[in-house]
């Protein structure tokens, strides 16, 4: 199935072009002229990225993206800002108000669709994950953290061989997360399968292959992790692989500090949402198989295990043995002296 793209922009022109060039890769699109429209449209029809442009009379982009975020039925779809801006404060401006990345008039076709790719991908995952969760919500699991979620507190890793440039993050970064500085790939490597909540790599090292890390990150043990990599504007070729392979984000050479500060904030959310999707999912599947009262597993879970093990014991030839026990008057037992009795 495609992905559904929303397209928001009050000049017309603009979004017939995005539409045409959109259709033409088989993406479902959908437009509108107007933050408002964009809202009602972005909760009825959950679109799996919104292209939204910045300078819109009445509310503008950023107004937008902020409300989008700030919606439930919403907050997980992907906002990508289109801008005839480029200056760092809009990019700042733009990362506070939730955006998950920018696109820069003129717009160019193959960094819109390396970005369309990676963030629709994503948008796939948390689908499924959401999905799923809703099996746990009919089961009581608490559907309202997501709400309470930080971006504070991240396991941030640095993967670099310019130490002033990884200093420079890190001291950036270590107010508010958790820094570890590697130089060495192989190093890089092992410390990645630790439970981190953001990789950042220089791609463009003259070191190591930072594409060859980004790879083998997210096909290994941290592909939960996600990848913040480092390039240089005019390697636009190097960007795009960076996305084919993996990467969440770009951050642009020569590093603003606050505009890194506010996309890790945005990655470490986005990977705490996921992770609390996936906990939620484990509960959920937990619950299914667990006699609340007791602890125990239950009757599901019994039988889901008793034919695999019938199974097994029919094609290998040997018995299975089962010990049933019944306790009369459970219950006036729990009544009488509590259920850890």
């Amino acid at each position: 199935m495609s992905a559904r793209i929303l397209v928001v922009d009050d000049v017309d022109v603009n979004v017939r072009l995005l539409e045409a060039k959109l259709t033409i890769e088989y993406y479902d699109v959908l437009t509108c002229n107007d933050g408002l429209s964009a809202l009602a449209i972005a909760a009825e029809h959950q679109p799996d990225l919104i292209l939204l442009d910045v300078m819109m009379p009445g509310m503008d982009g950023f107004e937008t993206c902020r409300r989008l975020k700030a919606q439930a039925e919403t907050r997980h779809i992907p906002v990508v800002l289109v801008t005839a801006l480029d200056g760092r404060e809009d990019r700042i401006k733009g990362l506070e108000a939730g955006a998950d990345d920018f696109l820069t008039k003129p717009i160019d076709d193959v960094i819109l669709f390396a970005r369309v790719k990676s963030l629709t991908r994503l948008k796939h995952v948390m689908d499924e994950l959401r999905e799923r969760e809703e099996s746990g919500r009919r089961l009581g699991v608490d559907s309202d953290g997501a709400a309470r979620l930080r971006s504070e507190g991240g396991r941030v890793l640095i993967v670099d061989d310019d130490m002033r440039q990884a200093e420079k993050m890190a001291a950036e970064l270590s107010g508010e997360h958790r820094v570890t500085i590697e130089s060495d790939p192989e190093a890089a490597l092992v410390a990645a399968k630790g439970a981190l909540d953001l990789i950042i790599v220089n791609v463009a090292a003259a070191g190591f292959d930072g594409l060859r890390i980004v790879a083998q990150a997210k096909s290994g043990d941290a592909r939960r992790a996600p990848i913040l990599a480092v390039v240089e504007p005019v390697e636009r070729p190097r960007m795009v692989k960076a996305l084919e392979l993996g990467a969440a984000d770009i951050l642009p050479r020569p590093i603003d500090t606050e505009e890194l500060s506010a996309r890790v904030r945005t990655q470490i959310r986005r990977k705490r949402y996921t992770d609390f999707l996936r906990q939620k999912l484990d509960s959920s599947m937990e619950m299914a198989v667990t006699d609340a009262l007791t602890g125990l597993h239950n009757r599901r879970y019994m039988t889901g295990q008793l034919q695999a093990l019938v199974g097994r014991a029919a094609q290998g030839g040997s018995q299975v043995a089962l010990l049933v026990l019944d306790i009369d008057h459970f219950k006036s037992v729990n009544d009488s002296f509590g259920h850890d009795a």
